[in-house]
């Protein structure tokens, strides 16, 4: 069965392994973005990183998954990472391939993860977004069956949308909930899984603190349903691994703002590969294009 290395890079961390043509990940790893080195001491990384894989696989090409917009036929990173330096105008697809002597191909993260789901998600839906809140949100778009890039490689990037006057990534992602967390109750350091610990022991401050943020997250996807009449909104990213108390809760915010007729119609559920939809969706793409 073939297989091919496969790269999923955050502002964080990046997950990188082996995945097969059925979309099985058989060895993952992760390691240090080191994002603040900028983007050309990150494709030096990829390249060491390949080669350490190569020494122990045998793999037909290379696919990455990488924030930032993507030129997804020459593999030109077109609109850098906030988090990556010096990323714009880097052409990962040539400076990897000649280095490591196999095939690459590279696309947006958000847009690998809705190919993972549409790919084996088993969401049983040829038309849907997918909405990634984590750090930022991102998203993908799938129209009878395919991908929506957009005319610039652009379609999805719904985080900068504007909701109550802020984009939408400004006050409906993680960083968003932690700084309303410290504004309705101060304190040194936040993270998601405290503020969400807290909220289901009924801290009274940060309750009102997670309304906000559900408020902000469901008018966003309340505007996304008018917009793409969706079969199904499906939701990944840090988010999501809250599981189905996220899910329901989101649901009942949803509804909320969306006229009823929309709502019936239109299916909320989780993404099914979480930790691994990037490096999944980027082997799906490296296989449609070659």
């Amino acid at each position: 069965m073939k297989q091919y290395i496969a790269f999923d890079i955050g502002g964080t961390h990046i997950k990188y392994g082996i995945v097969r043509e059925d979309g099985i990940v058989s060895a993952c790893f992760l390691t240090d973005t080191e994002a603040h080195l900028g983007g050309p001491a990150l494709v030096q990384k990829l390249i060491l990183l390949s080669r350490s894989l190569l020494d122990e696989y045998e793999v037909k090409g290379v696919a990455v998954s990488t924030a930032g917009r993507v030129d997804v036929d020459r593999g030109i990173i077109l609109g850098e990472s906030k988090n990556i330096p010096n990323y714009k105008g880097l052409e990962l697809k040539k400076l990897i391939s000649e280095k490591v002597k196999l095939p690459v191909e590279v696309r947006n993260d958000a847009d690998c993860a809705a190919l993972c789901e549409h790919w084996i998600g088993n969401h049983g839906a040829d038309n849907f977004i997918m909405l990634t809140v984590g750090t930022g949100i991102g998203g993908g778009i799938i129209i009878n069956g395919e991908l929506h890039s957009g005319h610039s490689y652009s379609a999805g990037e719904w985080g900068y949308m504007r909701i109550e006057g802020e984009e939408f990534e400004k006050v409906a992602s993680f960083p968003a909930l932690i700084k309303m967390a410290k504004e309705y109750k101060s304190q040194l350091k936040w993270t998601g899984k405290e503020i969400f610990d807290a909220y289901d022991q009924g801290d009274p401050k940060i309750m009102k603190a997670v309304a906000v943020f559900y408020r902000h997250l469901a008018v966003g996807i309340s505007n996304l349903i008018y917009i793409f009449d969706p079969e199904k909104v499906i939701i990944g990213g840090g988010i999501a691994l809250r599981g189905e108390v996220f899910l329901e809760e989101i649901k009942e915010e949803v509804k909320k703002y969306t006229k009823e007729t929309f709502y019936n119609r239109t299916e909320l559920v989780l993404a099914k590969h979480q930790n691994h939809s990037g490096m999944i969706g980027a082997v799906y793409h490296f296989m449609q294009k070659n």
